[in-house]
């Protein structure tokens, strides 16, 4: 008891003074109790479980790395502490970091984990419920945070403004506890403010033109790194130009580094961004956010991203916001890579090319989310080699500068065509956040803007690293002044160009459109405002009637607005007469057609049954690909045998299933499939003979055992996988399913050998997925409503499997 108290507070200590490294004010009394009490009970339940001091010191390591050293790194990197939501972004991240970065994060993660273990085991059965009570206890946390920073809130009446004295002043854990509660009180407090409004109104558009609105990846002005000189202006100077026709207008992002969606959100929808991800966490049902009233108005709908259709959740977030179409990954001929990112020029070619194709006498909404310039910003060197030189030599600055030269390049190659093709057209492009330069942002400390200062040290630093560059090209007047907005402001300029009436999105109060809402911002937590021209950081408690007063009350409006919209929308617009405009609506994901060209590939013989190129971590044998083009999704086939191409970049693979793909001498095509259709050849595998005998070639039918009353039917069939002596093994299967009624819909999750369920796929009342090759004898499917009950389980065998190996 002594030891793990004393431990706790001497831990607690550590944490504060690492926060205090990176945070210019001490950590609160108030907090330090608070964080020492909850380790300290962490430590206790620890001990019961029958841990000795080693695995109390080693439990309480872990803990302060959750809940007292994450926030120390985040602030470090991102300017802003740690949210229980961060968890959620963890898999979007893994999509675009290079792939050692991930698998050491994931090993660094399986080491954690496994010492978590080891800390708290039982040293004995009688202790179980000690070791699982200490697993739990953050979760418990979590779940009662409502009533527990009420309790808190009642003895700790100094509140903070911002992020940063918030969590000095209450401690690690207090402040994820506080931030999860308060989510719960803005969703109750916003369903007063839409009191009084009438949705039962449509609104009514002056003239319907064509508008185009992208959002330019990491798009911010180098130039105000003052510290460093570019041998030429990083922006194409017709870009530059474009800026200072237009007044050098400009947006305010929610966030720094990351959370594209988030900017999405706030430029589609008119509400702030939460602080975790919206897309993924928030976002649960239809709201009506700009293309949904367009859509309404009689516009064609079209979303294009070349990142896979479930980054962020853009797959269904979409669908929610009105999209009537969205292009994706597979949508695109990948012909020209920057790293593992299609170049924007050729994604703004094949954007051109599918509007083009749009009926002329109907309006559209073309919205294009651009991806070249994202970090770690490479370029593919042998087409476009470095324009932007940097002094002092910086790397990263560099790098940055010379992504920025060649994507300002090809979006004015894209606005000069879309408007000598329609001149009247609206064109709104906006950056969604400033650049990360890793690994410790010090370019903006060089040139003063003290990024790591906590809290901000006045509203310039802010002001620095929240405005990014706004082009609004207003048809044939060019670019207009527009001045400097919020983000969320966005959707409301743009109905006022188009003349709707009202000119804004139908939930929006009239303070959330007036003069105060186009001039404060909420960045990293901190509301900003303007008065007189000068930007205002409004901190404690500010005095009412003041324009700090009236700004902080305006986003807490507006985000309790948002929280119960994002709660129940449907029912809420409902009751307003708003029905019309929350229908749920279809979305179609585009598929463009299947290639794919490769200039080289490999291993070209191997060794009959016997494995070729055999992966470390799977066992699989693999074909790489070196790739020219390639779209949609093919597959490769050699014999019997069917796997698809995957990876990123322009080095591909595909996976084969072990031990062997090929048992026969001989010279072996190894063919491209599209759907069903062998549409080429990639070339012969010389295959030399073996001794060894192989194991049969699964393909076909397989036997499902369904329980359950909730599903109508379960079909499954093996594309491709060899027969062992326990059956079917690493096999690639397709999978359909429906429900017994024909609404819902369905999740699916796999089980394997004993192991834990996993979420793999979600559809309809309808669908189908096929697994990679990972499929064994006996894999269990359980399928669930969208609420989570029970719909039934299947059980996959391979009855051909036991005919062949008797």
């Amino acid at each position: 008891m002594l030891f793990a108290l004393s431990a706790a507070g001497i831990g607690t200590l550590i944490g504060a003074a690492g926060r205090w490294m990176v945070v210019d004010r001490a950590p609160g009394v108030a907090g330090l109790i608070l964080d020492a009490l909850f380790a300290t009970i962490f430590l206790m339940l620890v001990r019961a479980a029958g841990a000795g001091r080693r695995r109390l010191v080693t439990a309480l390591v872990l803990w302060l790395l959750l809940f007292q050293v994450s926030h120390v790194l985040k602030l470090m990197a991102l300017g802003s502490p740690v949210f229980f939501s961060d968890v959620s972004t963890l898999g979007v991240l893994a999509t675009v970091l290079p792939p050692w970065q991930v698998g050491t994060a994931c090993l660094v993660l399986a080491a954690l984990a496994g010492l978590l273990l080891c800390s708290v085991w039982p040293a004995g059965r009688a202790r179980l419920p000690w070791s699982l009570a200490a697993l739990l206890f953050p979760v418990a946390l979590y779940y009662g945070a409502p009533l527990e920073a009420r309790l808190v809130g009642s003895l700790l009446t100094e509140n903070a403004n911002d992020y940063v004295t918030h969590l000095q002043r209450r401690g690690g854990m207090q402040f994820l506890l506080d931030q999860r509660a308060r989510k719960h009180e803005l969703a109750l407090k916003g369903r007063n403010i839409l009191d009084g409004l009438h949705l039962d109104a449509r609104p009514q558009l002056a003239a319907r033109r064509n508008v185009h609105l992208v959002l330019l990846e990491t798009f911010w002005d180098p130039n105000v790194l003052k510290a460093y000189q570019f041998s030429r202006d990083p922006f194409d100077p017709r870009f530059r130009k474009l800026l200072e026709e237009g007044g050098n207008s400009a947006v305010m992002t929610p966030h720094f580094g990351h959370l594209t969606a988030n900017a999405e959100f706030e430029a589609l929808c008119g509400l702030p961004a939460t602080e975790d991800a919206v897309f993924q966490n928030r976002l649960k049902d239809v709201l009506p956010c700009l293309p949904r009233m367009l859509r309404e108005l009689g516009y064609e709908t079209l979303a294009s991203h070349s990142n896979r259709q479930d980054s962020w959740g853009r797959d269904t977030a979409y669908r929610y916001m009105g999209f009537a179409n969205f292009n994706a990954y597979e949508a695109f001929v990948r012909d020209d890579l920057d790293g593992v990112f299609l170049n924007d020029a050729s994604f703004y070619r094949q954007n051109r090319a599918v509007v083009s194709r749009f009926d002329r006498s109907t309006p559209y909404f073309n919205y294009l989310v651009t991806i070249s310039s994202h970090y770690p910003y490479q370029l593919n060197g042998d087409r476009r080699p470095p324009l932007v030189s940097v002094k002092p030599a910086t790397p990263v600055v560099q790098d940055y500068a010379n992504v920025l030269a060649y994507s300002s390049k090809a979006f004015m190659d894209w606005v000069e065509a879309v408007r000598k093709d329609d001149p009247d057209a609206l064109i709104v492009a906006f950056g969604d956040h400033a650049p990360a330069l890793p690994p410790d942002q010090s370019p903006y400390a060089d040139s003063g803007i003290n990024t790591s200062a906590r809290p901000f040290d006045g509203a310039d630093t802010l002001v620095a690293m929240s405005r990014t560059p706004l082009v609004f090209i207003d048809g044939r007047k060019g670019a207009v002044n527009v001045g400097t907005m919020p983000l969320e402001f966005l959707p409301v300029a743009i109905a006022r160009a188009l003349g709707m009436q009202p000119g804004r999105l139908p939930y929006l109060t009239d303070d959330m459109v007036g003069e105060r809402a186009k001039d404060s911002t909420r960045f990293l937590g901190n509301v900003l405002t303007r008065e007189r021209g000068q930007w205002l950081l409004c901190e404690d408690r500010p005095v009412e009637a003041t324009a700090c007063g009236d700004a902080v009350e305006l986003y807490d409006r507006k985000r309790a607005l948002r929280n119960a919209l994002l709660t129940d929308s449907r029912s809420m617009f409902n009751a307003l007469g708003g029905a019309w405009m929350n229908q749920p609506t279809s979305m179609q994901f585009g598929t463009g057609e299947c290639l794919l060209e490769v200039a080289d590939w490999g291993p070209k013989d191997a060794e009959a049954g016997m494995p070729f190129n055999k992966q470390v971590e799977s066992g699989l044998s693999a074909t790489w690909l070196k790739v020219d083009r390639i779209q949609g999704s093919p597959q490769l086939r050699i014999g019997a045998v069917t796997t698809p191409v995957v990876g990123s970049g322009i080095i591909l693979a595909g996976l084969w299933p072990a031990p062997s793909v090929i048992n026969e001498a001989g010279n072996h095509a190894v063919q491209i499939v599209c759907g069903t259709k062998v549409v080429g050849e990639v070339g012969k595998m010389h295959v030399r003979g073996g001794g060894a005998a192989s194991p049969s070639v699964l393909t076909g039918p397989l036997a499902v055992g369904l329980e359950g009353k909730g599903m109508a039917s379960v079909v499954a069939a093996a594309e491709g996988g060899t027969c062992g002596e326990g059956g079917m093994q690493q096999a690639v299967v397709k999978v359909n399913w429906s429900r017994s009624t024909p609404t819902g819909g369905v999740r699916v999750f796999v089980q394997q050998g004993g192991g834990e369920r996993q979420l793999w796929s979600e559809s309809a009342s309808q669908g189908g997925s096929s697994t990679g090759p990972w499929a064994n004898e006996g894999m269990v499917l359980w399928f669930e409503d969208e609420t989570g009950g029970p719909l039934g389980r299947a059980v996959l065998t391979a009855p051909s499997c036991a005919a062949a190996t008797h």
